[in-house]
């Protein structure tokens, strides 16, 4: 089917993107690495500038939608602990991706899609704020630093679903697959439940 090879393409090119950075990676090595011929991707995608902005557009995190999810959960730690669930879901899922955002962020080298990129995380990080801002004025929650909360959830997840061999190394998994296993999964996010609950909560 025409969407399956779609998708195969976008898969191919984000893991090259991924671990070779955008200014490495041609029309040409995505083709021969996906088996396809070049005009394929220029039917689908138009150019390789095209093809990376697909990329970024069909795997950000879609918040909106979160939020909704979020609003049928009564408590403020309910709420967040929802959404970093949802986060860790989506990195695992997705963390040639990214790899692949951060780097875009750190290299600015196309400023328009650092600047997308940014202005969504911080749409994201603004939400996450919100939540926990709420929770301190119903004394749900301890009156702490907001920013350095929200950057301690998204640093963990981060450095976790992006430094696989490192983790593999430093937590003396057998293979990368176990370090993100469901297992694994499950183990973070209880983690994370318990950090934040002694970090934020009042009882």
């Amino acid at each position: 089917m025409a969407t399956d090879k779609r998708e195969y393409i976008l898969d191919v090119a984000e893991r090259l993107f991924a671990e070779q950075g955008f200014e490495a990676v041609s029309i040409r090595s995505i083709s021969k690495e996906a088996h396809i011929n070049i005009a394929m991707i220029s039917y689908y995608f138009g150019s390789k500038e095209k093809l990376y902005e697909e990329i970024i557009n069909r795997k950000l995190i879609p918040f909106e939608k979160i939020k909704q999810m979020s609003d049928t959960h009564a408590s403020y730690f309910d709420k967040l602990m929802f959404i970093a669930d949802v986060i860790v879901d989506k990195f695992f899922e997705s963390r040639n991706f990214q790899i692949l955002v951060f780097r875009e962020m750190n290299l600015n080298q196309r400023t328009h899609m650092a600047d997308f990129l940014i202005e969504h995380m911080q749409r994201n990080f603004l939400f996450i704020s919100d939540i926990i801002k709420k929770g301190i004025r119903k004394k749900e929650f301890k009156n702490t630093d907001v920013d350095f909360t929200v950057m301690t959830l998204f640093a963990i997840i981060r450095m976790y679903t992006t430094s696989g061999m490192m983790i593999c190394k430093l937590t003396n998994k057998a293979s990368i697959d176990e370090v993100y296993d469901a297992k694994q999964k499950t183990k973070i996010k209880k983690f994370i439940s318990d950090l934040f609950s002694a970090h934020l909560l009042t009882r």
